[in-house]
């Protein structure tokens, strides 16, 4: 009787240890780091290897972008909207290393530990534009002005930009600081373009190409000027760009006009 009670509760207990779930156990990542080149202006990538005890597929998964003066993973800084593995890289960005974070999550949504990259190379500047941030004051006529960085030489240069027009309007009075042709046109209240060509092998480095003027309305606080882009009616659509064309051109500045 004792034998059979003893098999009797060992095979309950087996039965009962069966029928539990397995353990979902933490999945992890190795190798985490970034790739392509740190240039303003071009996207960087996080790479690394994920793993899963139970060899279940990867889930959605946590992304995390920091900067910071140092190469030794110190003195971090969040950046708060690059949550995805892929990062574009901005003027904010120069002299600066980036780090990658991964947080792995399996299909079931069991997360692991976060995973830095070790620092990538320190960001340089690239090709770019960038508007001046300046002060105006109310209901007068104001100027802001565009610049260009590393260009090289160029023979004829675009620029779109957006506006608040509960700020400024556009009397459409542009210009050009470097000479050559040059064209404006509204197309609407809140856009203008400027096109200027004529420029036979300009070197540009850090050079400014346009005083555009505003006027400002009796509104005071800080607006933004935007690079932007618009379709014509001949469904042409224009945006910042140069002559030669130069891949990888930051626009990614945002002019701050404070009016006072």
């Amino acid at each position: 009787m004792r034998k059979l009670a003893y098999i009797t509760v060992t095979l309950i207990l087996l039965i009962a240890l069966t029928a539990c779930p397995p353990i979902n156990k933490k999945p992890s990542a190795s190798d985490v780091r970034i790739t392509g080149d740190t240039v303003t202006g071009q996207k960087v990538k996080g790479e690394y290897t994920f793993l899963d005890p139970e060899q279940e597929p990867e889930g959605a998964s946590e992304y995390k972008w920091y900067r910071s003066d140092k190469a030794d993973g110190t003195g971090l800084e969040s950046i708060p909207s690059a949550t995805k593995r892929e990062y574009l890289l901005t003027s904010q960005d120069v002299g600066k290393f980036m780090y990658f974070e991964v947080i792995p999550v399996d299909i079931k949504g069991k997360a692991g530990d976060p995973v830095k990259s070790a620092a990538s190379t320190i960001v340089v500047a690239g090709p770019s534009f960038e508007i001046i941030d300046t002060t105006l004051n109310r209901n007068s006529l104001g100027s802001f002005v565009v610049k260009a960085n590393n260009l090289g030489e160029i023979n004829a240069f675009g620029v779109v930009l957006e506006f608040d027009t509960e700020y400024l309007t556009c009397p459409g009075i542009v210009q050009s600081l470097v000479g050559g042709l040059m064209i404006v046109k509204q197309p609407s209240e809140s856009v203008i373009h400027v096109a200027v060509a004529g420029l036979k092998d300009l070197d540009v480095q850090n050079t400014e190409l346009l005083r555009v003027f505003v006027n400002v309305l009796d509104k005071a606080g800080n607006t933004e000027i935007l690079f932007s882009e618009y379709v014509s009616e001949g469904n042409v659509k224009f945006s910042t760009g140069v002559i030669p064309v130069i891949s990888g051109l930051d626009l990614s500045d945002t002019g701050i006009i404070t009016i006072q």
